[in-house]
């Protein structure tokens, strides 16, 4: 299967998994918590490089899990749909139970602690 342009989670532990991460991007990797995050594959090869908004990291295909690819991506503008309100998409997180995206979101200039489903955004060019 080539997972070039599909979107998938990437399950790793600090301490037990460092090898499946390159070396040069472990700090990175590790650092942001990637646990549950939705990752864009954009390159496949004997390593696949993962992206998540504007940082990319090279991994071991073993521990990549496909999901469904989510609505909004990182930086997109959308309205809260229950507020009316425009904010910006910062995180995109996998749902195991509910087996779907969430987003968490920059609100007047912080980050939202609150999480949304697709269901409650609606992107700006859709208005």
């Amino acid at each position: 299967m080539s997972y070039i342009n599909t979107w998938g989670v990437y399950q790793a532990f600090q301490g037990i998994d460092d090898d499946m991460i390159d070396i040069d991007d472990r700090m990175n990797f590790f650092g942001m918590i990637p646990n549950g995050k939705i990752f864009e594959c954009v390159n496949a090869g004997e390593n696949l490089t993962l992206r998540y908004g504007d940082k990319e990291f090279r991994v071991n295909p073993q521990l990549y899990k496909v999901v469904n690819e989510p609505k909004y991506k990182i930086g997109d503008k959308v309205n809260i749909i229950s507020k009316s309100k425009i904010v910006k998409i910062t995180d995109i997180n996998w749902h195991i139970k509910e087996n779907t995206p969430f987003y968490f979101v920059q609100e007047d200039g912080k980050k939202s602690t609150r999480r949304y489903y697709e269901s409650e955004l609606e992107k700006l060019d859709e208005l």
